[in-house]
């Protein structure tokens, strides 16, 4: 089984030297009659090899690269074409990508075992599961590889093919013998990506590849004889008690299941940086054997795969962040936002509480931005969330709506006076200057209160009026906050109050 990086550099100079030399033949086959690319090799005149795929530019590279070694190679886009061109040729050696046999290519495979018994095959799959590897060596393979391929690998197992062919018919017997043994099946699956293991009628660890120590820092000596429980997230172990120690079989069986399984505390160097669990996903069959004294099979345990998914969570991780997050300042969006405002409100109903919903602009932030360039405006923006955020519980949410604009969840409020507090904190705190490039800048802040029940109880009614008294601070002095209740009581007001102060008066037509 192999799976190595394919040489790009060897293969582009294959393809680059085979442009230079004299190609005679149709498009299924091709002969040259240029040396050997690379070391000298006798290569007998009726050697021939058939490429059987269904992707057209993989397989037209395989040949080029054969052709360059001074191969006769035919190639095969369908099942039709492979059946017909082993009812036409004898060959030397057979490569076949298993998607041919999966879209149909039994047919081919009994063509291979009955016309072309001498024939050695080469099997491709761009996966290596052990199941897979298995049956594949069992339909006569005589070797396996993983796409994408090693050229240099590839050639070296077609050259002691042919090389050895005569060695090889004599040790036929002695392949088959090793083939069914148990020494390839475990090393088949102890070189395996994946962890493997087998659970007895109890539910006991009786069997683990080599795999788990180096994915949970646990030996094979540690685990056996252990119920898999032991293994489980405590969170997973409900959804893991039916699909761990699987009993079902065929398509009912336990598939691409995903769990935590618990890592070693304190183990080896190369899993002591992970987190406590690893996520995995997890494939599993009971195994069954005939009871000869009636029909009912006798349950003898659970084989079980196991692959580690944990990168791919990350990345999962990852872009929901992004999804829901501000890129700039990496606050909660306004979709986060709004989410968590519908959540506290629904708390809010149920416990008879109430609430607030903040919304700041930045006083002159589009003067700064002209003045001095939109990179010290982001930079801007992200030591402002910083510092706004030292002023708020931890229990409230800070949001970057858009531009300048933020919003501020803050639940369990009992009077008017808690958010009073929390304003008139935000707008002394920004009383302080930011000294960035050498310069110092002094920003304000416009801030409009709406609170819930009173002012709404809709979560996009509570922005908006939450705006809307926002704006009527800016119209009035800015550096300041109001609340939208005042704003809607229409009183007049012959001045404004200085700044930081509570504005009464409402926003005029």
């Amino acid at each position: 089984m192999r799976n190595w990086p394919q040489h790009t550099q060897f293969f582009n100079h294959c393809i680059n030297m085979q442009k230079k030399q004299s190609v005679s033949g149709s498009e299924g086959v091709v002969q040259i009659k240029t040396p050997p690319l690379l070391k000298e090799k006798i290569i007998p005149d009726t050697a021939k090899i058939l490429i059987a795929g269904n992707e057209r530019c993989f397989i037209k590279s395989m040949q080029k690269l054969l052709v360059q070694q001074g191969y006769e190679s035919h190639i095969a886009l369908t099942v039709q074409e492979t059946v017909a061109l082993l009812n036409q040729y004898r060959f030397e050696v057979i490569i076949l990508d298993l998607k041919v046999v999966e879209i149909g290519g039994l047919q081919a495979m009994e063509h291979i075992k009955s016309k072309q018994r001498t024939s050695k095959l080469i099997m491709l799959s761009n996966n290596s599961i052990f199941d897979q590897v298995v049956w594949a060596l069992r339909q006569g393979a005589n070797d396996f590889f993983r796409t994408p391929y090693s050229p240099d690998e590839l050639l070296c197992s077609i050259d002691k093919m042919l090389s050895r062919k005569a060695v090889a018919k004599r040790s036929q017997r002695k392949h088959d013998q090793l083939l069914n043994s148990e020494i390839l099946h475990r090393f088949m699956i102890n070189n395996s990506p994946d962890v493997i293991y087998l659970l007895n009628q109890d539910g006991q660890f009786s069997f683990f590849n080599n795999r788990v120590e180096k994915l949970l820092g646990f030996s094979r000596e540690e685990l056996l004889g252990k119920h898999y429980s032991t293994l489980i997230s405590p969170e997973d172990l409900e959804k893991s008690r039916y699909v761990f120690s699987e009993r079902r079989t065929g398509q009912r069986a336990a598939k691409n299941v995903e769990l935590r399984l618990q890592q070693k505390k304190n183990g080896a160097s190369h899993v002591s940086f992970k987190p406590l669990y690893v996520y995995v996903e997890l494939n599993a069959i009971g195994v069954y054997r005939d009871n000869k004294e009636n029909r009912e099979k006798i349950f003898l345990g659970t084989y079980g795969v196991v692959r580690d998914i944990s990168e791919r969570k990350e990345t999962e991780k990852q872009f929901h962040h992004q999804l829901y997050h501000d890129a700039l300042t990496n606050l909660p969006n306004r979709s986060l936002f709004q989410d968590r405002l519908r959540l506290a409100l629904i708390q809010a109903r149920r416990y008879n509480q109430s609430l607030a919903v903040m919304f700041l602009d930045i006083d002159g932030f589009k003067a700064i931005n002209d003045s001095f360039g939109h990179a010290l405006g982001d930079k801007l923006l992200q030591v402002f969330s910083v510092r706004l955020k030292s002023c708020l519980r931890e229990g409230d949410t800070l949001a970057r709506i858009s531009g300048d604009e933020f919003t501020i969840l803050i639940p369990q409020v009992t009077s008017r006076k808690d958010t009073k507090k929390i304003a008139q904190k935000i707008i002394e705190e920004f009383k302080v200057p930011f000294k960035m490039e050498r310069i110092e800048i002094t920003i304000g802040v416009s801030i409009g209160i709406a609170l819930a029940p009173g002012d709404s109880d809709s979560d996009e009614e509570l922005i908006q009026n939450a705006d809307l008294a926002m704006y009527y601070v800016k119209h009035h002095g800015k550096n300041g906050f109001a609340y939208y209740e005042d704003s809607e009581r229409q009183l007049d007001h012959s001045s404004p109050p200085g700044e930081g102060e509570e504005y009464k008066a409402p926003l005029k037509n």
